[in-house]
């Protein structure tokens, strides 16, 4: 029935396939836990090994880091069930009821997507992480089903394996960023039917802001890749930048940026960062 698939990079799974090994042998499915490790530093690689002993695990280490797109494709590919859970090795259930909820809604044709959560207050150090993405990624699955397509997201979905096997991730897209958004883009294209459920999985593989800002430049160079070759999405960055363009604007954004620079950087490494300087940064990193 459920193919759970697990791509690792420098991430401790051990605990997450016990809770999902707790959670599937209750229901009393078939289902396996799928893992590839997409080349993890050796210490992790090594603490990782010791689910291997579990009858519905299956675990491999990839010879060389092959990408974000890549490793999930290779999961789809070698799971043997006909859904297929994802999620980040980064993730922990919200609850005990997180594969039950998956199974109480599948459909054969339909792609299902749980949500993403954040614990309620911001672990030190980690600040701008946890405000972009409790104010961004936690929206209810009313209010995700209005634009069922819009922002889609890897970190917790499912999908039959027909579905995934026509349609599976971009692997020109190695770095990080965008590459679920154009997964979701391709369901809407393919008038795949999708539907947003309350079952999140929580986040807590949060970055400090230095190696977020880092990843977010990642994610824009993705954006101006893309936008090189024909295939704009449909973000908030892109809008307001258009607008800015259209008006002439994107000089005065950048201009006044050059004068708080400091004070940007210094907030947005702060244990008090702003959403509204986070974006502005972005802003400014997108037409630099």
């Amino acid at each position: 029935m459920l193919s759970i698939l697990i791509p690792v990079y420098n991430e401790r799974v051990t605990a997450l396939v016990e809770e999902l090994l707790r959670q599937g042998r209750g229901l009393g499915v078939v289902f396996e836990i799928v893992v590839f490790d997409d080349g993890s530093e050796l210490g992790i690689k090594v603490d990782n090994r010791g689910i291997v002993g579990e009858a519905e695990v299956r675990y491999e280490e990839l010879p060389e880091n092959v990408g974000r797109s890549a490793i999930r494709n290779l999961l789809g590919r070698a799971a043997r069930f006909e859904y297929l859970v994802f999620m980040d090795g980064d993730a922990w259930p919200d609850n005990g009821l997180f594969l039950e909820n998956y199974i109480l809604h599948l459909d054969g044709d339909t792609v299902l997507v749980g949500g993403t959560k954040y614990v309620d207050v911001a672990p030190p150090g980690y600040e701008l992480h946890w405000l972009v993405g409790s104010k961004r990624e936690v929206v209810s699955a009313a209010k995700r089903n209005q634009r069922p397509y819009h922002g889609f997201s890897s970190f917790n979905f499912l999908v039959p394996k027909k579905v995934f096997l026509s349609h599976s991730f971009d692997e020109t897209i190695r770095e990080y960023g965008h590459e679920d958004t154009l997964f979701g883009m391709g369901l809407q294209k393919e008038k795949i039917k999708l539907l947003h459920l309350d079952n999140p999985l929580i986040h807590q593989g949060l970055d400090r802001a230095d190696v977020f800002l880092r990843k977010r430049k990642m994610a824009i160079e993705n954006l101006k890749k893309l936008q090189a070759e024909g295939r704009e999405l449909d973000t908030k960055l892109l809008r307001v930048d258009r607008f800015l363009g259209r008006f002439g604007l994107r000089w005065l954004v950048r201009g006044i940026y050059g004068i708080f620079e400091e004070e940007i950087e210094g907030n947005l490494r702060g244990d008090a960062p702003r959403l509204w300087v986070f974006f502005w940064w972005s802003l400014v990193f997108l037409g630099g």
